[in-house]
Parts: structure tokens; C-alpha cells; sequence
């Protein structure tokens, strides 16, 4: 949560976080698309990145579905509690959930959201797919703070690299905490956000070119000043 020095308005997001429709964003603040307001408050009207600037706040739409595949590690969003289960946003238009037995012998008899509440980011890999692509998760994480960018789910291979080489070179040289989900979300966290932001993109419209890990190794290099 964040404020104005005058405290006139509130921010409920960092810039870049990933937000869902209905999730509140800010309290007396200005807004452009894709956001709506009651009274004083600003909530998002789709699934997407905020961008904050100042005062203003606005949603860039996720771009590129997921369709779920059984084994991948993915980033998900808890959008609803459901008896016995969560349903989770995957960035697919398939319907996706965790069961309650996941984290508790008894889900029907208990509050699941002592375990996970509706907004919380959770890294979990799918279980099960069926005929109509709807998915079940399992192993289900709590992801707790960072924020969470887009890419093309079809880049995420690039991003990670042969043996994980490119994900680690990133990691190892900026010190932070990256999860990358095979839908396209990665969770980053810790004090080179902005810095692995730069990177990852970089990556993503350079996906296709040759030496990219020795030009990704040297501007980390330069910037860090290694």
C-alpha cells in the first residue's frame, strides 16, 4: 500500500502487478482504461498489468491464452472459493482449480481461506487435464509479495534455457527470486526488479537470435558494473 506525501490519494498495487477484474487498485485516484470507480475507489475491470504513474493508474490487458498441459509448472491466481476447491486464474480460458485435500484431509468441513484467500498468487503444477481442457493443480505455493509480468507462453522456454542456463545467469547476477510459470507468469521479487523486468523482456523480442545469452550475460555485466 502506498500513499501521496499529501495523503490525498491510496495505491493498493506496484506498478506491473498483475491484477483481476473487480480487484480494488486505489482510493481517490485518477484512472484511464480499463478500470472503473465507485465513489472513491478504482477497481480493474479486466485481468491484466496495472500501470501506475503518479496519481494515475491504468490495466494493460494479458495478451496469449495458456492452454493447460499435464506437468507444466505454472503461476496461478486464486479468483473464487468453491466447496472443497479453489478456482484458480492460470491466464487460460479454461476453467482450473485446486482441490481442498491439497492442504487439508477435511476441505468441506473447514475454511479454505485460512489457507489460501481469494487474490492470492500460488505456483503449482497441473495434475490432471480432461477433454475439454479443464485442469486440476497440485502441489500448490504461496507466493508472497513481488509482483508478476507477462510474456509469450511460447518464449517461457527461452526465458528458462537449455539446463535453466539463462534463468540462472539471471538470477545468479541480480540476486533475485524468480519463479517462471510455463503460462507466461513470472513472479520476481527482491531489489532488481526493475532490472530483471528489462531483462526478460529483452529476452522475449530476442527469442529467436543467435548469441543472446552472451549479449544478456554482458549488458548485466555493465549495468551491475561487474
Amino acid at each position: 500500500m502506498e500513499k501521496d506525501n499529501a495523503g490525498e490519494f491510496m495505491l493498493y498495487v506496484q506498478d506491473r502487478e498483475l491484477v483481476i477484474p473487480g480487484q480494488l487498485i486505489g482510493e481517490k485516484i485518477r484512472h484511464d482504461i480499463n478500470c472503473f470507480h465507485e465513489g472513491d475507489s478504482v477497481f480493474s475491470s479486466i485481468h491484466g498489468i496495472a500501470r501506475v504513474e503518479n496519481d494515475r493508474v491504468r490495466v494493460i490487458p494479458s495478451a496469449g491464452w495458456y492452454v493447460p498441459k499435464e506437468g507444466d509448472v505454472v503461476i496461478g491466481v486464486v479468483t473464487n472459493i468453491l466447496p472443497g476447491r479453489w478456482a484458480v486464474d492460470i491466464r487460460s480460458p479454461y476453467l482450473c482449480t485446486l482441490r481442498g485435500e491439497e492442504v487439508t484431509r477435511d476441505p468441506l468441513s473447514v475454511d479454505l481461506s485460512r489457507y489460501f484467500k481469494v487474490g492470492d498468487i500460488i505456483s503449482a503444477k497441473i495434475s490432471m487435464v480432461d477433454e475439454v481442457h479443464s485442469c486440476q493443480t497440485t502441489g500448490p505455493w504461496k507466493l508472497e509479495k513481488g509482483i508478476i509480468i507477462d510474456v509469450n507462453p511460447k518464449r517461457v522456454p527461452r526465458v528458462v534455457g537449455k539446463k535453466r542456463s539463462m534463468l540462472n545467469i539471471i538470477k545468479e547476477k541480480t540476486g533475485c527470486k524468480i519463479v517462471v510459470g510455463q503460462n507466461g507468469w513470472i513472479w520476481i521479487k527482491d531489489k532488481q526488479t526493475e532490472l530483471v523486468i528489462k531483462t526478460i523482456k529483452k529476452v522475449e523480442r530476442e527469442a529467436q537470435t543467435h548469441g543472446l545469452t552472451d549479449r544478456i550475460t554482458g549488458m548485466l555485466d555493465k549495468t551491475l558494473g561487474k
